[in-house]
Protein backbone atom coordinates (compact mmCIF):
# COMPACT_ATOMS: atom_id res chain seq x y z
CA UNK A 1 0.00 0.00 0.00
CA UNK A 2 2.96 2.13 0.78
CA UNK A 3 4.69 1.64 -2.29
CA UNK A 4 1.95 2.38 -4.11
CA UNK A 5 1.13 6.05 -2.26
CA UNK A 6 4.72 6.91 -3.08
CA UNK A 7 4.45 5.72 -7.07
CA UNK A 8 1.06 7.59 -7.26
CA UNK A 9 2.81 10.75 -5.94
CA UNK A 10 5.41 10.79 -8.07
CA UNK A 11 3.22 10.08 -11.17
CA UNK A 12 1.51 13.84 -10.32
CA UNK A 13 4.50 14.92 -9.53
CA UNK A 14 5.83 14.27 -13.07
CA UNK A 15 2.50 14.73 -14.83
CA UNK A 16 2.50 18.37 -13.41
CA UNK A 17 6.35 18.73 -14.18
CA UNK A 18 5.85 17.88 -17.95
CA UNK A 19 2.79 19.93 -18.24
CA UNK A 20 2.05 23.27 -20.66
CA UNK A 21 -0.60 25.14 -19.23
CA UNK A 22 -0.54 27.62 -16.23
CA UNK A 23 -0.94 25.63 -12.83
CA UNK A 24 -4.33 26.75 -10.72
CA UNK A 25 -1.37 27.31 -7.37
CA UNK A 26 -0.93 30.86 -6.98
CA UNK A 27 3.31 30.99 -7.58
CA UNK A 28 5.53 32.61 -5.24
CA UNK A 29 6.25 36.91 -5.70
CA UNK A 30 9.04 37.44 -7.58
CA UNK A 31 11.90 39.80 -6.73
CA UNK A 32 12.65 42.68 -9.19
CA UNK A 33 10.24 43.18 -12.51
CA UNK A 34 8.64 41.48 -14.29
CA UNK A 35 8.09 42.18 -18.16
CA UNK A 36 4.57 41.57 -20.25
CA UNK A 37 3.68 42.11 -23.79
CA UNK A 38 0.10 43.27 -25.24
CA UNK A 39 0.69 42.45 -28.73
CA UNK A 40 -2.16 43.15 -30.88
CA UNK A 41 -2.08 41.87 -34.73
CA UNK A 42 -5.43 41.55 -36.10
CA UNK A 43 -5.74 43.99 -38.49
CA UNK A 44 -6.18 44.25 -42.62
CA UNK A 45 -2.79 45.77 -42.29
CA UNK A 46 -1.23 43.38 -40.21
CA UNK A 47 1.43 42.92 -38.35
CA UNK A 48 1.57 39.76 -37.54
CA UNK A 49 4.69 38.47 -39.07
CA UNK A 50 6.84 41.66 -37.15
CA UNK A 51 5.18 40.44 -34.04
CA UNK A 52 6.13 36.99 -33.96
CA UNK A 53 10.07 38.15 -34.87
CA UNK A 54 9.60 40.27 -32.11
CA UNK A 55 8.44 37.73 -29.60
CA UNK A 56 11.21 35.54 -31.00
CA UNK A 57 13.64 38.46 -30.20
CA UNK A 58 12.59 38.52 -26.76
CA UNK A 59 12.70 34.95 -25.83
CA UNK A 60 16.05 35.42 -27.20
CA UNK A 61 17.07 38.27 -25.05
CA UNK A 62 15.87 35.72 -21.95
CA UNK A 63 17.76 32.98 -23.15
CA UNK A 64 20.93 35.02 -23.14
CA UNK A 65 19.91 36.28 -19.72
CA UNK A 66 22.48 35.79 -16.98
CA UNK A 67 19.63 36.53 -14.38
CA UNK A 68 16.31 34.84 -13.71
CA UNK A 69 13.43 36.59 -15.23
CA UNK A 70 9.68 36.50 -16.27
CA UNK A 71 8.24 37.67 -19.45
CA UNK A 72 5.02 37.52 -20.55
CA UNK A 73 3.17 37.91 -23.43
CA UNK A 74 0.09 38.56 -24.67
CA UNK A 75 -0.59 37.49 -28.43
CA UNK A 76 -3.81 38.10 -30.48
CA UNK A 77 -3.11 36.38 -33.78
CA UNK A 78 -3.85 37.13 -37.21
CA UNK A 79 -7.33 35.06 -37.21
CA UNK A 80 -6.85 31.98 -39.36
CA UNK A 81 -2.81 33.18 -40.32
CA UNK A 82 -1.32 31.99 -37.25
CA UNK A 83 0.10 29.58 -35.68
CA UNK A 84 -1.59 30.43 -32.66
CA UNK A 85 -5.67 29.71 -32.84
CA UNK A 86 -7.00 31.83 -30.49
CA UNK A 87 -5.47 34.32 -28.17
CA UNK A 88 -3.13 33.16 -25.37
CA UNK A 89 -1.00 33.77 -22.95
CA UNK A 90 2.86 32.82 -23.12
CA UNK A 91 4.53 32.58 -19.62
CA UNK A 92 8.44 32.23 -19.98
CA UNK A 93 10.50 31.58 -16.71
CA UNK A 94 14.65 31.50 -17.45
CA UNK A 95 16.99 30.62 -15.28
CA UNK A 96 19.85 33.09 -16.05
CA UNK A 97 21.49 29.51 -17.36
CA UNK A 98 20.31 29.33 -19.78
CA UNK A 99 17.35 26.98 -19.62
CA UNK A 100 13.87 28.43 -20.00
CA UNK A 101 10.68 27.09 -18.50
CA UNK A 102 13.25 23.86 -17.06
CA UNK A 103 14.61 22.98 -20.52
CA UNK A 104 17.36 24.24 -22.76
CA UNK A 105 16.72 27.46 -24.73
CA UNK A 106 15.57 27.06 -28.41
CA UNK A 107 18.83 28.45 -30.47
CA UNK A 108 19.00 27.87 -34.67
CA UNK A 109 16.64 25.93 -36.64
CA UNK A 110 14.30 25.08 -34.08
CA UNK A 111 14.00 29.07 -32.92
CA UNK A 112 11.05 29.96 -34.30
CA UNK A 113 7.94 31.15 -33.29
CA UNK A 114 5.65 27.73 -33.46
CA UNK A 115 8.65 26.37 -31.44
CA UNK A 116 8.78 29.18 -28.98
CA UNK A 117 5.43 28.90 -28.64
CA UNK A 118 5.26 25.19 -27.81
CA UNK A 119 7.79 25.76 -25.08
CA UNK A 120 5.49 28.41 -23.26
CA UNK A 121 3.21 27.78 -20.50
CA UNK A 122 -0.15 29.08 -22.13
CA UNK A 123 -3.98 29.96 -21.00
CA UNK A 124 -5.96 30.76 -24.34
CA UNK A 125 -8.87 33.25 -24.80
CA UNK A 126 -12.37 33.03 -26.22
CA UNK A 127 -13.17 36.37 -27.05
CA UNK A 128 -16.52 35.52 -28.65
CA UNK A 129 -18.23 38.86 -29.57
CA UNK A 130 -15.27 40.98 -27.82
CA UNK A 131 -11.56 41.94 -28.76
CA UNK A 132 -8.69 42.27 -27.93
CA UNK A 133 -8.94 46.56 -27.35
CA UNK A 134 -12.09 45.88 -25.19
CA UNK A 135 -11.08 47.38 -21.73
CA UNK A 136 -12.65 44.11 -20.25
CA UNK A 137 -10.78 41.90 -21.87
CA UNK A 138 -7.30 44.11 -21.05
CA UNK A 139 -8.37 43.98 -17.42
CA UNK A 140 -8.58 40.11 -17.59
CA UNK A 141 -5.63 39.84 -19.12
CA UNK A 142 -3.73 41.84 -16.44
CA UNK A 143 -5.33 40.20 -14.25
CA UNK A 144 -4.26 36.60 -14.85
CA UNK A 145 -0.44 38.10 -15.61
CA UNK A 146 -0.65 39.39 -12.21
CA UNK A 147 -1.91 36.17 -10.60
CA UNK A 148 0.75 34.45 -12.99
CA UNK A 149 3.60 36.44 -11.89
CA UNK A 150 3.09 38.45 -9.02
CA UNK A 151 6.16 41.09 -8.80
CA UNK A 152 7.35 43.72 -7.20
CA UNK A 153 7.29 45.92 -10.22
CA UNK A 154 6.30 45.61 -13.82
CA UNK A 155 7.14 46.75 -16.81
CA UNK A 156 4.44 46.59 -20.11
CA UNK A 157 5.12 46.53 -23.81
CA UNK A 158 2.15 47.24 -26.45
CA UNK A 159 2.83 46.32 -29.98
CA UNK A 160 0.13 46.99 -32.53
CA UNK A 161 -1.06 50.07 -34.46
CA UNK A 162 -1.92 53.29 -33.23
CA UNK A 163 -1.99 56.83 -34.19
CA UNK A 164 -1.31 58.67 -31.15
CA UNK A 165 -3.85 60.83 -28.68
CA UNK A 166 -6.16 60.84 -32.01
CA UNK A 167 -10.00 59.02 -31.32
CA UNK A 168 -10.00 55.42 -32.53
CA UNK A 169 -12.44 55.65 -36.17
CA UNK A 170 -11.83 59.35 -36.94
CA UNK A 171 -9.62 59.58 -40.37
CA UNK A 172 -8.72 56.00 -40.86
CA UNK A 173 -7.42 56.64 -36.45
CA UNK A 174 -6.57 53.51 -34.29
CA UNK A 175 -5.59 55.40 -31.44
CA UNK A 176 -4.25 52.23 -29.68
CA UNK A 177 -4.38 48.82 -30.98
CA UNK A 178 -6.55 46.99 -34.54
CA UNK A 179 -8.22 43.96 -33.78
CA UNK A 180 -10.24 44.22 -36.86
CA UNK A 181 -10.91 47.87 -37.11
CA UNK A 182 -11.71 48.22 -33.07
CA UNK A 183 -9.37 49.67 -30.87
CA UNK A 184 -9.30 51.79 -27.78
CA UNK A 185 -9.09 55.54 -26.96
CA UNK A 186 -6.15 56.55 -24.89
CA UNK A 187 -8.21 57.80 -21.94
CA UNK A 188 -9.40 54.34 -21.95
CA UNK A 189 -6.48 53.14 -21.81
CA UNK A 190 -5.06 55.21 -19.38
CA UNK A 191 -8.48 54.10 -17.09
CA UNK A 192 -7.61 50.55 -17.65
CA UNK A 193 -4.46 50.46 -16.85
CA UNK A 194 -5.36 52.73 -13.40
CA UNK A 195 -7.53 49.69 -12.69
CA UNK A 196 -5.31 47.12 -13.28
CA UNK A 197 -2.63 48.21 -11.70
CA UNK A 198 -3.79 49.82 -8.96
CA UNK A 199 -0.61 50.10 -6.74
CA UNK A 200 1.07 52.24 -9.74
CA UNK A 201 3.59 49.28 -10.28
CA UNK A 202 3.79 50.28 -13.62
CA UNK A 203 7.80 51.31 -13.76
CA UNK A 204 7.57 51.77 -17.73
CA UNK A 205 5.06 51.72 -20.68
CA UNK A 206 6.77 51.21 -23.94
CA UNK A 207 4.33 51.41 -27.45
CA UNK A 208 5.98 49.87 -30.03
CA UNK A 209 3.09 51.63 -31.94
CA UNK A 210 2.97 54.75 -33.78
CA UNK A 211 2.71 58.11 -33.02
CA UNK A 212 2.41 57.77 -29.12
CA UNK A 213 5.62 60.14 -27.99
CA UNK A 214 3.26 63.25 -27.49
CA UNK A 215 2.25 65.43 -24.63
CA UNK A 216 -0.98 64.39 -24.40
CA UNK A 217 -0.24 60.97 -24.09
CA UNK A 218 2.24 60.81 -21.75
CA UNK A 219 -0.12 63.57 -19.44
CA UNK A 220 -3.20 61.25 -19.79
CA UNK A 221 -0.83 58.17 -18.40
CA UNK A 222 0.60 60.22 -15.31
CA UNK A 223 -1.39 58.58 -12.87
CA UNK A 224 -0.22 55.01 -14.64
CA UNK A 225 3.25 54.70 -14.96
CA UNK A 226 6.75 56.33 -13.90
CA UNK A 227 7.98 56.30 -17.18
CA UNK A 228 6.74 56.14 -21.38
CA UNK A 229 9.09 55.24 -24.38
CA UNK A 230 7.26 56.05 -27.68
CA UNK A 231 8.06 57.98 -30.89
CA UNK A 232 6.26 60.95 -31.83
CA UNK A 233 6.30 59.57 -35.55
CA UNK A 234 5.02 56.00 -37.00
CA UNK A 235 7.74 53.83 -36.45
CA UNK A 236 9.01 50.73 -38.92
CA UNK A 237 7.04 48.00 -38.97
CA UNK A 238 10.04 46.01 -37.50
CA UNK A 239 9.42 47.61 -34.10
CA UNK A 240 12.30 47.22 -31.58
CA UNK A 241 15.07 45.31 -31.24
CA UNK A 242 14.28 43.19 -28.38
CA UNK A 243 17.07 41.04 -28.33
CA UNK A 244 19.06 43.77 -27.72
CA UNK A 245 16.72 46.07 -25.29
CA UNK A 246 14.88 43.88 -23.66
CA UNK A 247 17.82 43.49 -20.80
CA UNK A 248 17.96 46.95 -20.41
CA UNK A 249 14.46 46.85 -19.24
CA UNK A 250 14.94 44.01 -16.36
CA UNK A 251 17.95 45.96 -14.57
CA UNK A 252 17.30 47.54 -11.32
CA UNK A 253 17.86 51.23 -12.71
CA UNK A 254 16.78 51.43 -16.40
CA UNK A 255 19.85 53.16 -19.09
CA UNK A 256 16.81 54.86 -21.12
CA UNK A 257 19.18 56.22 -23.01
CA UNK A 258 20.51 53.12 -24.06
CA UNK A 259 16.87 52.39 -24.71
CA UNK A 260 16.91 54.85 -27.24
CA UNK A 261 19.69 54.44 -29.15
CA UNK A 262 19.62 50.89 -29.43
CA UNK A 263 16.63 51.59 -31.29
CA UNK A 264 17.73 54.70 -33.35
CA UNK A 265 21.09 52.51 -34.43
CA UNK A 266 18.78 49.33 -35.01
CA UNK A 267 16.15 51.32 -37.25
CA UNK A 268 19.71 53.08 -38.94
CA UNK A 269 21.25 49.72 -39.48
CA UNK A 270 17.49 48.59 -41.12
CA UNK A 271 17.87 52.01 -43.42
CA UNK A 272 14.43 52.55 -41.82
CA UNK A 273 13.75 56.02 -40.15
CA UNK A 274 12.98 56.88 -36.40
CA UNK A 275 12.59 59.42 -32.95
CA UNK A 276 12.45 57.38 -29.93
CA UNK A 277 11.77 59.68 -26.30
CA UNK A 278 11.06 58.72 -22.61
CA UNK A 279 8.99 60.39 -20.51
CA UNK A 280 8.94 60.77 -16.73
CA UNK A 281 5.06 60.56 -16.60
CA UNK A 282 5.56 62.32 -12.87
CA UNK A 283 6.70 65.56 -14.43
CA UNK A 284 4.28 65.69 -16.91
CA UNK A 285 2.42 68.35 -14.69
CA UNK A 286 5.21 70.37 -14.31
CA UNK A 287 5.56 70.38 -18.20
CA UNK A 288 1.71 71.74 -18.37
CA UNK A 289 2.34 74.27 -16.28
CA UNK A 290 5.70 75.69 -18.26
CA UNK A 291 3.46 75.41 -21.27
CA UNK A 292 0.09 77.44 -19.51
CA UNK A 293 2.45 80.40 -18.88
CA UNK A 294 4.31 80.53 -21.79
CA UNK A 295 1.15 80.42 -23.69
CA UNK A 296 -0.66 83.06 -21.86
CA UNK A 297 2.50 85.13 -22.15
CA UNK A 298 2.68 85.14 -25.53
CA UNK A 299 -1.05 84.95 -26.55
CA UNK A 300 -0.80 87.98 -28.82
CA UNK A 301 1.24 86.81 -30.93
CA UNK A 302 -1.02 83.12 -32.11
CA UNK A 303 -3.07 84.61 -34.65
CA UNK A 304 0.74 85.31 -36.33
CA UNK A 305 2.67 82.46 -35.69
CA UNK A 306 4.02 80.72 -38.82
CA UNK A 307 3.44 77.35 -38.17
CA UNK A 308 5.23 76.08 -41.98
CA UNK A 309 7.92 76.95 -39.59
CA UNK A 310 8.20 74.44 -36.97
CA UNK A 311 8.79 70.69 -36.78
CA UNK A 312 5.70 68.72 -37.39
CA UNK A 313 5.68 64.85 -37.38
CA UNK A 314 2.95 63.35 -39.31
CA UNK A 315 2.61 62.57 -43.02
CA UNK A 316 0.16 61.85 -45.29
CA UNK A 317 0.07 59.00 -48.20
CA UNK A 318 -2.27 56.19 -48.87
CA UNK A 319 -5.41 56.31 -46.74
CA UNK A 320 -4.08 58.50 -44.09
CA UNK A 321 -3.26 62.23 -43.36
CA UNK A 322 -1.75 62.88 -40.13
CA UNK A 323 0.28 66.06 -41.33
CA UNK A 324 0.09 68.61 -38.21
CA UNK A 325 -1.35 66.45 -35.43
CA UNK A 326 1.55 67.05 -33.18
CA UNK A 327 4.40 69.48 -33.56
CA UNK A 328 7.64 69.88 -32.01
CA UNK A 329 6.69 71.52 -28.49
CA UNK A 330 10.19 73.51 -27.89
CA UNK A 331 10.31 74.56 -31.76
CA UNK A 332 6.73 76.18 -31.29
CA UNK A 333 7.62 77.75 -28.73
CA UNK A 334 10.85 79.00 -30.30
CA UNK A 335 9.02 80.49 -33.16
CA UNK A 336 5.93 81.71 -30.97
CA UNK A 337 8.67 84.00 -29.30
CA UNK A 338 10.04 84.95 -32.82
CA UNK A 339 6.62 86.41 -33.44
CA UNK A 340 6.80 87.61 -30.11
CA UNK A 341 9.37 90.03 -30.63
CA UNK A 342 11.92 88.41 -29.23
CA UNK A 343 15.40 88.78 -31.14
CA UNK A 344 17.32 85.49 -32.39
CA UNK A 345 19.77 85.89 -29.74
CA UNK A 346 17.79 86.00 -26.63
CA UNK A 347 15.18 82.51 -27.42
CA UNK A 348 16.89 80.19 -25.57
CA UNK A 349 16.64 82.66 -22.65
CA UNK A 350 12.55 83.46 -23.34
CA UNK A 351 11.92 79.78 -23.71
CA UNK A 352 14.08 78.85 -20.66
CA UNK A 353 11.09 78.11 -18.36
CA UNK A 354 10.30 75.27 -21.18
CA UNK A 355 13.69 74.56 -21.89
CA UNK A 356 13.63 73.60 -17.73
CA UNK A 357 10.46 71.69 -17.67
CA UNK A 358 10.77 69.53 -20.59
CA UNK A 359 14.31 68.24 -19.19
CA UNK A 360 12.64 66.66 -16.33
CA UNK A 361 9.88 65.53 -18.43
CA UNK A 362 11.96 64.05 -21.42
CA UNK A 363 14.93 62.00 -19.63
CA UNK A 364 16.38 60.59 -22.96
CA UNK A 365 16.23 60.72 -26.66
CA UNK A 366 17.25 60.21 -29.89
CA UNK A 367 16.39 60.29 -33.37
CA UNK A 368 17.54 59.97 -37.38
CA UNK A 369 17.97 63.33 -38.98
CA UNK A 370 18.15 64.60 -42.27
CA UNK A 371 17.33 63.64 -45.68
CA UNK A 372 19.01 60.12 -45.98
CA UNK A 373 16.34 59.36 -43.04
CA UNK A 374 13.26 61.13 -44.40
CA UNK A 375 9.34 59.54 -44.13
CA UNK A 376 6.93 60.07 -46.79
CA UNK A 377 8.61 63.63 -47.23
CA UNK A 378 9.11 64.15 -43.41
CA UNK A 379 12.77 64.88 -42.32
CA UNK A 380 13.82 65.46 -38.94
CA UNK A 381 16.32 67.95 -37.81
CA UNK A 382 18.02 67.14 -34.38
CA UNK A 383 18.85 70.32 -33.64
CA UNK A 384 15.40 71.07 -33.34
CA UNK A 385 13.95 67.58 -32.18
CA UNK A 386 13.29 68.00 -28.14
CA UNK A 387 11.98 64.18 -28.17
CA UNK A 388 7.92 65.12 -27.82
CA UNK A 389 5.31 66.54 -29.78
CA UNK A 390 2.36 68.39 -29.14
CA UNK A 391 -1.33 69.24 -31.15
CA UNK A 392 -1.80 73.22 -31.89
CA UNK A 393 -5.92 73.12 -32.27
CA UNK A 394 -7.66 74.64 -35.08
CA UNK A 395 -8.07 78.00 -33.36
CA UNK A 396 -4.52 78.50 -33.72
CA UNK A 397 -3.51 76.54 -36.18
CA UNK A 398 -4.83 76.92 -40.04
CA UNK A 399 -3.54 73.70 -41.28
CA UNK A 400 -6.62 71.48 -39.06
CA UNK A 401 -9.20 74.30 -38.66
CA UNK A 402 -10.95 71.65 -40.98
CA UNK A 403 -10.33 68.71 -38.47
CA UNK A 404 -13.55 69.09 -36.90
CA UNK A 405 -13.36 65.61 -35.10
CA UNK A 406 -9.94 66.08 -34.37
CA UNK A 407 -10.45 69.57 -32.17
CA UNK A 408 -13.67 68.20 -31.04
CA UNK A 409 -12.08 65.33 -29.56
CA UNK A 410 -9.34 67.00 -28.47
CA UNK A 411 -11.13 69.46 -26.21
CA UNK A 412 -13.84 67.04 -24.88
CA UNK A 413 -11.38 64.07 -24.00
CA UNK A 414 -7.84 64.64 -23.91
CA UNK A 415 -6.96 66.06 -20.24
CA UNK A 416 -4.11 67.94 -21.75
CA UNK A 417 -6.01 70.27 -23.23
CA UNK A 418 -7.39 71.76 -20.44
CA UNK A 419 -3.80 71.34 -18.12
CA UNK A 420 -1.86 73.37 -21.04
CA UNK A 421 -4.36 76.07 -20.72
CA UNK A 422 -5.71 76.08 -24.40
CA UNK A 423 -9.15 76.81 -22.72
CA UNK A 424 -8.20 79.17 -20.90
CA UNK A 425 -7.08 81.77 -23.60
CA UNK A 426 -8.91 84.77 -24.93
Amino acid sequence: MQMKKWLYTLLVVVLAACSNEIPEQQPAKRSGRTVLAYLVSNSPNSLEINLQNNVVDMYTALAGSKDSCTLLVFYRPQEYQSFLDVPTLLCFDTDGRGNINGSPALSGGNLTFEGVCQTARKKEYTLNSQVATDPDVMEEVFADMQKEAPSDSYGLIFGSHATGWIKGTSFQARAFGDDNGYNIDIPDLADVLKRSFPEKKLDFVLFDACMMGTAEVGYELKEVTSHCIASVMETPIYGFPYDQILPYLYTQNIDYSAVCHEFISFNKKSNQWGTCAVMACSQMENLAEAVKAKLFEWQEALPSISMQKVQQYGISGGRRDYRYFSYDLLDFFRELGRKSGMAEADLNEAVASVQTALNQAVIAKDCLSGEDYAFGGLVIDDTRFCGIGMYIPGEYNRYVTNKTVWNNYYKQSISWYHAAGWDELN
